[in-house]
């Protein structure tokens, strides 16, 4: 039988990626600008309407209680970087960084800044990147949500310690994301510009909701 733990203990243990992920498991919206009170506070609610009496102390699994387990460590002590796609237009980065390397970086006088670096690549077997842009991120930081531009295929985000003399670290490098592709028209459609549409998505007010689109989420419509 499958265990899940939902007590408030529990959950305050884990990454915010891993509690984005068991919302999604849930059907929780997770807002852009992520709240981890929020998100523990929705989580509680789930089991409460499930039936399952919430618990600070005692884990919640399926068919009833058990012991709580060992908490889950703040850091496994590796450099690595992880993306995972809120939607096609956000991607949630997060990343980890091993003890002898931020205390490395942290005492070099030369050290400036971490970066996240952006890139897109027209196929999973590009060594090149097509366009590329960074994200400065500090030392202490360990998640990031990034913009992404429309009309890409695959991204990877790579983690790049700056110094002062300019040149460049790569800390860890993320697996590559295939995008997913959608209608032209998402990225196309600006207000003003002439689209053609069928006379269906006329029908459907098409225009309309790309007007709206745009208003409301104007970043996914970057070029």
């Amino acid at each position: 039988m499958e265990t899940k733990t939902l007590s408030r203990s529990y959950l305050e243990t884990l990454s915010s990626a891993d509690l984005v992920a068991l919302a999604d498991d849930y059907g929780i919206d997770v807002p852009d600008d992520l709240n981890r009170r929020f998100l523990i506070g929705e989580l509680l609610e789930v089991a409460e309407e499930a039936g399952i009496k919430k618990s600070d102390d005692i884990g919640i699994v399926a068919g009833g209680f058990a012991p709580f387990a060992n908490k889950l460590p703040d850091s496994y002590n590796e450099t690595q970087i992880n993306v995972v796609l809120r939607n096609p237009v956000w991607a949630f980065v997060y990343w980890d960084i091993r003890e002898a390397d931020s205390i490395r970086l942290s005492s070099d006088s030369d050290f400036s800044t971490l970066l996240l670096r952006t890139s897109f690549f027209s196929d999973e077997a590009a060594v090149v990147p097509e366009e590329s842009f960074d994200v400065q991120v500090s030392l202490a930081d360990r998640e990031q949500y990034v913009l992404l531009r429309a009309g890409k295929k695959i991204v990877r985000i790579d983690l790049i310690a700056v110094f002062q003399d300019k040149t460049e670290e790569k800390l860890s490098v993320s697996r590559k994301v295939v995008l997913p592709s959608g209608s032209e028209l998402l990225s196309t459609g600006l207000p003003g510009r002439e689209i053609n549409v069928t006379p269906l998505q006329e029908l459907s007010s098409l225009r309309e909701l790309l007007r709206t689109q745009y208003e409301n989420h104007r970043q996914s419509f970057l070029e």
